[in-house]
């Protein structure tokens, strides 16, 4: 039998079922951390989910009778990314009224790059914001155009290999938490040239990578949205 039509997702027009444990733990995260601003590569339903805890997050911020003074740009704000136009406009229709001023969604193309001379791939163009949570479920390796010295990502069995991660982590602030959706190669990619201290999980069992970078407060801002945010004992203990 051949299987390849199976793999074919470039001929997919319907979107997959979604993964209702994945989702529920991505909800329960993002609540559980207190998150403001969202990247997400890919969207899809998640990004659904995503606006559903944020809103919720900006809710109980609402509530507080004393709010903590946070510098931060873009709060409560999911900045979804995509290299498909077809997927983005339909999924632009299905968005509910009451998330339309958390979702940003954002075209850009994918390229074939290296980084430190090793292949990967970048979108040509990201969203200008400070993300305190990162969602990779995307691209697809079909959206990756060009070659380099004749490779392509135009192969079923070829994984994906986000580079922009690597290309950002100057700017990522203490407490940051990067959830990767299967994507185990370019897990191990990313664990390999990251340069900064990270706490890294695989969780086999629902095929996530967790990242959460495990530095010094960088000020009393980052401190506030750390306290906040009641990270786990050990590492609020370590940011003091």
């Amino acid at each position: 039998m051949d299987i390849a039509p199976y793999f074919n997702v470039k001929k997919h027009k319907i979107p997959f079922y979604p993964d209702v444990v994945d989702l529920v733990n991505l909800h329960k995260l993002i609540r559980k951390r207190k998150v403001f601003t969202v990247l997400e590569f890919g969207v899809g339903f998640s990004s659904l989910i995503i606006s559903d805890a944020l809103q919720k997050n900006k809710n109980d911020f609402e509530k507080l009778k004393i709010k903590p003074k946070i510098r931060k740009e873009n709060m409560f704000e999911l900045h979804s990314l995509d290299p498909s136009k077809y997927w983005i406009n339909r999924f632009k229709k299905q968005i509910p009224k009451e998330f339309t001023k958390i979702i940003h969604i954002s075209y850009s193309s994918v390229k074939i790059s290296e980084f430190n001379k090793r292949i990967c791939h970048f979108f040509t163009k990201m969203p200008n914001i400070v993300p305190d949570f990162i969602y990779v479920d995307g691209p697809a390796a079909y959206d990756v155009q060009g070659t380099i010295r004749g490779i392509s990502f135009d192969k079923m069995e070829r994984t994906v290999m986000n580079g922009d991660l690597l290309t950002i982590e100057p700017f990522f602030i203490p407490g940051i938490f990067i959830l990767i959706d299967g994507r185990t190669n370019m897990a191990r990619f990313l664990k390999n040239n990251f340069q900064r201290s990270y706490k890294y999980v695989h969780d086999i069992k629902n095929d996530t990578h967790q990242f959460e970078l495990i530095e010094p407060s960088l000020g009393i801002y980052n401190t506030r949205i750390l306290e906040y945010c009641k990270l786990n004992k050990n590492i609020q203990n370590y940011y003091k």
